[in-house]
């Protein structure tokens, strides 16, 4: 099973900050489309992205209010007939 979680950056600063991180992470399959970056993972490793995003933000002096992480999906494989 995986998950998609969607990370919205309402400015770009926090844009720059967290895409870079994200991609260095390595932890699954990413998206983007304008600010806002998706990310197809294994849900055992949500709890890392998260950690990932907030220590990129912070370490940019980005704050919270700039971005959200807004949705975490779990994507179950489909059933054969």
């Amino acid at each position: 099973m995986k998950a998609t979680i969607l990370i919205k950056a309402h400015t770009m600063a926090a844009y720059r900050a967290i895409r870079p991180a994200l991609v260095a992470a390595n932890v699954g399959y990413l998206g983007v489309s304008g600010l806002t970056i998706s990310a197809t993972i294994n849900p055992k490793d949500f709890g890392y992205l998260v950690d990932v995003v907030n220590d990129a933000a912070q370490s940019a002096r980005v704050t919270r209010d700039e971005y959200e992480i807004k949705t975490l999906h779990n994507i179950s494989k489909p059933s054969k007939p």
